[in-house]
C-alpha cells in the first residue's frame, strides 16, 4: 500500500522542521523511518501530534544535535535503549527518536505491541517522491481496515506485560474489537502484569477512564482478570449478596454505577449549571488525569468497605454500617499505591466517605416537619462539610442510587434526591459566586487570644465557618465571641493540642 505525501503533509502541517530534519538525516547519511502511532493515525485520518522515527545509530545524540538545530527542547527517555524527545511549541508537537531493534525495520517492526503500530515509511520519500511505500510486516493494514486489535506475536507480552493494558486502551480509543486470540493470549498471561511498574499501569489506567464509555472497557479488563491484579481489594465484593435495596452483588452494582455514571453524568437537576460542572470535571489535578477520570475510579470503588463491615441484624437483614468510612481509607491507601498526587488521593478518598451523606440527608430534608429555614441549613452544612468535593460527591450518590435497583428502593426516591442535589447546587454556586466574607483569620485568633500555632486554630476557624453558613454570626466581633465561648468549652487557654 502507498500513501501520498500531500495527504501525509496535511495531517502533519510542520513542513519545515520536517525538512530540517531531512536535512540533517542527509547530511549525515543517517536512514530514518516514520513508525507506529503516526502511521496508524495517518491511515485512520486521526490528527497526528506527535512523531515516531526510528533510526541506526545513536538516537540520543541525534535529537540533540536536531533539538539544537530547530531550538527544539531534547530529553532522554531511555539511555539503555537509545531513547530521546524533541519537543517543539512548549508541548503543543513530540518528536520520538529511537534506535532500530534488530538488523533492519523488518526486525524493529515485529517486536512492537500491535499490528496496527507495526507499520513504517522510509522518511526520505517525503521528499524525494509524491507517494511513501508502507511496510508492512504483520498485517497491520488489513488489521486496521477491519478495525481490529492483534498483538504481533505471543512474545510481545513477556517482553512488556503493559502492552495487555494497552489493547484495551487502544480498543477504547480507537473503537476497534480485540481478536479472540489476543484475548486468550491475555487471559492466561494476566498474572504478568505484576512485573510491571506501578506508574505504567496506572497511566494506562487513567487513559482508558478518560473515554466517555471506560465502563465497556473496564468490564472487559475484568472479564481476562486484569481488574483483580490493579485492585485485589474487589476480589470479596464479586458475590457478595447484598439486602433488597439492591439488585446486583456489590461489585455488579459498583460497576453499574460507572456505567449509568457515563451515560448521564450531570442530573436533571444540575442542567443549568452544565457548563461549570463539566469545566470541573474537565480541570487536570495532575497533567493527564482529570477530575472526571479521578470520579471515575471513585465510582468504582465507592463501596470497596463493604466487605469489611458487612453483618446481618436480629432480623437476618444484611447490613454495611460505615462500610464508606472504611471505604474512604481503602482508597486512600489505593491512591498512595498508585502513586497518584497526595490531592488525587485525598479527592477519591473523600469522595467515597461522603458518598452515603447525599443519601442519608434525603431522608430528613423530605421530613414533613422541617421546615424550609431547616433544609437551607442542612443544605448548607453539606456544602461546608464537602467544600471542593461537593459537586462530586453528588454525582456519585446520584449514580450510586440509580444502581440501586432492589424492590426495596422506592419509586420516588430518586426523585427526591434529584431535587435535593438540585438544591444543594443552587447554594453551591451562590456561595461561589458569591462567597462570605472572611471574617477572621487565624493570625487573628492567635494575636486575640495568645494562641501558639496548632491545630486548636484550625478548629476555632471552622467553627466559625460553620456558624457564618448557618446565619449565626456576621461580624468579626462575633466571630471573637464564639471563639471565646469555645476555648472556653476547651477548658484552657487556647493551647491545648486535642
Amino acid at each position: 500500500m502507498k500513501l501520498s505525501v500531500s495527504r501525509i503533509l496535511e495531517q502533519i502541517p510542520e513542513k519545515e522542521i520536517l525538512l530540517s530534519l531531512y536535512r540533517l538525516a542527509t547530511s549525515e547519511g543517517i536512514k530514518l523511518y516514520v513508525v507506529g502511532g503516526t502511521v496508524r493515525d495517518v491511515i485512520l485520518g486521526r490528527p497526528v501530534y506527535d512523531i515516531d522515527v526510528t533510526m541506526f545509530g545513536d538516537a540520543i545524540s541525534f535529537t540533540e544535535r536536531f533539538a539544537q538545530l530547530t531550538k527544539a527542547k531534547a530529553i532522554v527517555l531511555d539511555e539503555e535503549q537509545k531513547s530521546a524527545r524533541a519537543i517543539f511549541y512548549h508541548g503543543e508537537l513530540y518528536m520520538d527518536f529511537n534506535t532500530i531493534r534488530g538488523n533492519d525495520i523488518i526486525d524493529d517492526l515485529k517486536t512492537r505491541d500491535l499490528t496496527i503500530n507495526a507499520i513504517a515509511y522510509d522518511f526520505n520519500q517525503l521528499f524525494t517522491s509524491d507517494e511513501v511505500e508502507l511496510i508492512d510486516p504483520c498485517n497491520g493494514i488489513d488489521d486496521l481496515n477491519n478495525r481490529i486489535i492483534n498483538f504481533t506475536s505471543p512474545q510481545t507480552i513477556i517482553d512488556d506485560p503493559i502492552r495487555m493494558l494497552r489493547v484495551y486502551r487502544f480498543s477504547a480509543t480507537l473503537d476497534f474489537t480485540i481478536s479472540d486470540e489476543t484475548l486468550s493470549l491475555i487471559s492466561t498471561q494476566s498474572t504478568l502484569l505484576n512485573k510491571v511498574s506501578v506508574e505504567r499501569i496506572r497511566d494506562e489506567l487513567f487513559k482508558i477512564l478518560d473515554v466517555n464509555n471506560s465502563a465497556k472497557y473496564i468490564k472487559a479488563l475484568d472479564n481476562v482478570g486484569i481488574i483483580e491484579q490493579i485492585f485485589p481489594e474487589i476480589i470479596p465484593m464479586k458475590g457478595m449478596e447484598q439486602n433488597e435495596y439492591h439488585h446486583l452483588d456489590v461489585w455488579d452494582h459498583s460497576m453499574l454505577s460507572l456505567d449509568l455514571f457515563e451515560q448521564q453524568i450531570i442530573p436533571d437537576s444540575l442542567q443549568d449549571y452544565s457548563s461549570e460542572i463539566e469545566a470541573y470535571l474537565n480541570f487536570s489535578i495532575v497533567k493527564g488525569r482529570n477530575i472526571k477520570s479521578l470520579l471515575k475510579l471513585a465510582i468504582l470503588l465507592h463501596d470497596i468497605g463493604k466487605p469489611l463491615v458487612r453483618a446481618m441484624d436480629k432480623n437476618g437483614r444484611i447490613r454495611f454500617f460505615d462500610h464508606h468510612f472504611r471505604g474512604a481509607t481503602l482508597a486512600l491507601n489505593i491512591g498512595i499505591r498508585l502513586k497518584l498526587a497526595n490531592r488525587e488521593s485525598k479527592f477519591i478518598s473523600d469522595i467515597i466517605g461522603y458518598h452515603m451523606y447525599p443519601l442519608s440527608l434525603c431522608t430528613d430534608y423530605n421530613k414533613k416537619h422541617v421546615s424550609q429555614r431547616n433544609k437551607e441549613r442542612y443544605a448548607l452544612r453539606f456544602v461546608q462539610r464537602t467544600e471542593a468535593e461537593c459537586l462530586a460527591v453528588l454525582l456519585l450518590s446520584f449514580a450510586d442510587l440509580r444502581a440501586t435497583q432492589g424492590p426495596w428502593r422506592k419509586d420516588g426516591d430518586l426523585e427526591d434526591l434529584n431535587r435535593l442535589i438540585g438544591e444543594i447546587a443552587k447554594i453551591y454556586f451562590r456561595e461561589k459566586q458569591f462567597p462570605m466574607a472572611q471574617l477572621i483569620t487565624g493570625d487573628d485568633l492567635m494575636k486575640e487570644f495568645a494562641l501558639a500555632s496548632s491545630p486548636i486554630v484550625g478548629k476555632l476557624l471552622k467553627s466559625i465557618r460553620k456558624a457564618q453558613f448557618e446565619g449565626k454570626l456576621k461580624t468579626r466581633q462575633e466571630a471573637l465571641e464564639l471563639a471565646r465561648k469555645k476555648l472556653r468549652q476547651y477548658g484552657n487557654n487556647g493551647t491545648d493540642k486535642n
